[in-house]
């Protein structure tokens, strides 16, 4: 005698032998995904520039002032630190490469991934991740009101 439906608990069984099958393979691609190494030499650009125009962006207008940009899909932040001066840092961690981001009433950058913590300057406070974060020469132009990035 053949068989044509599956009983109840047959079903039970199989669907929940697919749905931990499918959870732990998950979890495990992610657990691997999570071990790969940081690359210990990233090469960057020196040639490439980007430039803001602050009479189109006031919130650097003052000191103390900063804004993010995406700049070739890399999202970046800059603070402007003195009358004449910025700083700019990308936003991306160094740990994995997910997008930072800047807590104010603390005064650092946090990745929401994995907690690796930096402080103002990007500098590495808080682990997994082991770099700072990327820091960007900037050069204010004062005949043009003009900050250069340079990437």
């Amino acid at each position: 005698m053949k068989k044509d439906k599956l009983s109840r608990r047959e079903f039970v069984q199989l669907t929940g032998s697919i749905l931990i099958t499918s959870m732990t393979t998950s979890t495990l691609l992610i657990l691997l995904h999570g071990c790969k190494k940081e690359d210990s030499n990233p090469v960057q650009p020196q040639d490439k520039t980007f430039t803001i125009k602050l009479r189109e962006h006031p919130e650097l207008s003052q000191v103390g002032g900063f804004k993010t940009f995406t700049v070739n899909s890399t999202p970046i932040i800059v603070f402007r630190t003195g009358q004449t001066t910025f700083k700019a840092l990308s936003l991306i961690c160094t740990h994995q490469g997910c997008t930072v981001n800047w807590v104010n009433s603390s005064m650092q950058f946090q990745c929401p991934c994995h907690g690796s913590k930096f402080d103002k300057d990007g500098n590495v406070i808080q682990g997994p991740a082991s770099k700072n974060l990327q820091s960007y020469r900037t050069e204010y132009k004062s005949d043009t009101d003009e900050v250069v990035i340079y990437l």
